[in-house]
């Protein structure tokens, strides 16, 4: 009776491992896409506001008061060189994107000296230009509290995974926008690959 017992644990707790291997191989295999329709899910409910808030600055600190909220229009894009006009919004969500440009909501805001990150979509009046975008274009962003001009210096094609790409500083003030890539209709599925424009800012304006 006790080696039937023994026999018994050992194929359950063989059993238990086994599944346990199991689930952990789906949890790493499945991982990116459980977290890519989370994502989705949790941000597709965000309400947009497309009225400019009221922004104040504090020169002397270089931080705002007053930030805006998640969905609030706080800015304008504009590139001359690609007849790009756009309203920033604060975040990036599916709903707002719709909408307009979405600024990464872990990033700084302009004139607060470190990396903006900026995003939109590559279709048609968004950023379906953006390969035009050459070095030493300007770039600018309106805002109620003060106007900001950008010189590009930089753009690449990098892996969505690549955060070395967007990485956040706050040494000097630059802005990264990015698209998905390639840029056109053709490529079916979801684009891992990202077309990235990056500034320096040369000009600043406060209100």
């Amino acid at each position: 009776m006790k080696n039937i017992k023994k026999i018994i644990a050992n194929k359950l707790a063989i059993s238990f491992f086994i599944s346990a291997i199991i689930i952990l191989m789906i949890y790493i295999f499945l991982y990116n896409k459980i977290s890519y329709y989370t994502s989705i899910i949790n941000t597709t409910a965000i309400t947009i506001n497309k009225k400019n808030i009221t922004t104040k600055y504090d020169k002397e600190n270089k931080r705002l008061i007053g930030y805006p909220t998640y969905g609030e229009k706080y800015a304008d894009l504009k590139i001359d060189s690609i007849d790009l006009y756009l309203p920033i919004y604060h975040g990036d969500s599916l709903t707002i994107l719709k909408s307009g440009v979405g600024h990464y909501a872990g990033s700084y805001f302009p004139g607060e000296g470190g990396t903006v990150i900026l995003a939109a979509h590559n279709t048609v009046g968004f950023f379906n230009r953006f390969e035009e975008i050459q070095l030493d274009h300007i770039v600018t962003i309106s805002a109620n509290y003060g106007t900001f001009k950008y010189k590009v210096y930089d753009t690449k094609i990098v892996n969505e995974t690549d955060l070395d790409a967007f990485k956040i500083q706050d040494k000097e003030e630059r802005l990264i926008m990015y698209t998905c890539y390639p840029i056109n209709k053709s490529v079916i599925g979801r684009k891992t690959k990202r077309y990235v424009v990056y500034a320096k800012l040369v000009g600043e304006n406060y209100e």
